[in-house]
């Protein structure tokens, strides 16, 4: 069952890299940064889930997550890169009314090559594991 839930979760993660990339076309820069932060949660999960047949716990600290699937240093690196688009977190400092304008096109654009390079790497492992 964890084959399915993981293989569900990974596909949950690749239509938000689809709507990010929407998103940023549109210029909402923030729907973007959290997207790409919800890849990177639901791509490691699947990882976590397929390995462990549960979700991990989980408090928004997405280096922490990754600490739990033993991702490579350049995985980590993304995932801290993308830890404070959480809107938990970029909110409490960040007026909403103020939140597009806050991130700038090329901050939007790393974001996404981070979430991209998380995606990618959760697929080698989920899209493998049948």
């Amino acid at each position: 069952m964890s084959l399915d839930e993981a293989l569900g979760l990974w596909a949950e993660a690749a239509q938000d890299m689809a709507s990010a990339g929407l998103s940023r076309a549109a210029g909402l820069h923030f729907n973007c940064a959290d997207l790409c932060n919800q890849v990177a949660e639901k791509a490691v999960q699947a990882v976590y889930l397929l390995r462990h047949d549960r979700r991990a716990p989980y408090d928004h600290d997405l280096h922490a997550l990754g600490d739990l699937v033993d991702a490579p240093p350049d995985v980590l690196a993304a995932l801290d890169a993308l830890t404070p688009y959480y809107p938990g977190t970029f909110l409490a400092h960040t007026p909403a009314e103020q939140a597009d304008d806050a991130i700038t096109g090329e901050t939007v654009a790393e974001l996404m090559d981070h979430a991209r390079l998380v995606l990618r790497w959760a697929r080698g492992i989920v899209l493998t594991a049948g």
